[in-house]
């Protein structure tokens, strides 16, 4: 799962160094908390993004459905979050979304004198490269993700998505919400 702030840049331009940095804290406090509510693992912050892993280090029978769940516990806190932005900064934030999955190389990875625990590969590129593409607020995910939720998740079908770096197309979906 990778999560991303919308118009972070033109925000950060205009405000003072420690508003940003509130407002940075305040989303990934909401990031932190849904990942690890859905028993997640939060790789990493990367800038105004986050990388979460769901089935490792330790697996989950039902990884995808987990990173689809952290997904929509965050789009649900941003309203909340939405607000209290506004009223304590005079900005609010949103952000989009991608999830995929698949098969990592997952470890310590790094140099002699700093590594960092992490998940890299195309499964964890592709990922990434749906969030680049979500439009503020959406959760996108991908054929192989919808193919393990599709009977606990309400999806609107994107058709095909070409990525930058992937030879292929990815079929891709707009998570709704949870099937009732």
């Amino acid at each position: 799962l990778f999560v991303d702030i919308r118009g972070f840049t033109p925000m950060s331009e205009s405000l003072e160094p420690e508003q940003v940095v509130g407002i940075l804290n305040e989303y990934l406090e909401l990031v932190a908390q849904s990942i690890f509510k859905t028993e997640g693992t939060l790789d990493k912050y990367i800038g105004d993004a986050a990388m979460g892993l769901f089935g490792a280090p330790l697996e989950l029978e039902d990884h995808a459905f987990r990173a689809v769940e952290a997904a929509l516990h965050m789009k649900q806190g941003s309203e909340e979050l939405g607000n209290k932005l506004l009223e304590k900064y005079g900005r609010t934030v949103s952000f989009g979304i991608g999830i995929n999955t698949g098969e990592a190389i997952v470890g310590n990875i790094g140099a002699s004198h700093r590594m960092d625990y992490t998940a890299i590969g195309d499964t964890v590129n592709t990922a990434a490269r749906l969030e680049s593409n979500a439009a503020p607020g959406q959760i996108l995910i991908s054929r192989a993700t919808y193919d393990l939720v599709k009977d606990k998740v309400e999806v609107n079908p994107l058709g095909e998505l070409k990525v930058k770096g992937k030879a292929n197309v990815v079929e891709i979906f707009e998570v709704m919400g949870i099937k009732q």
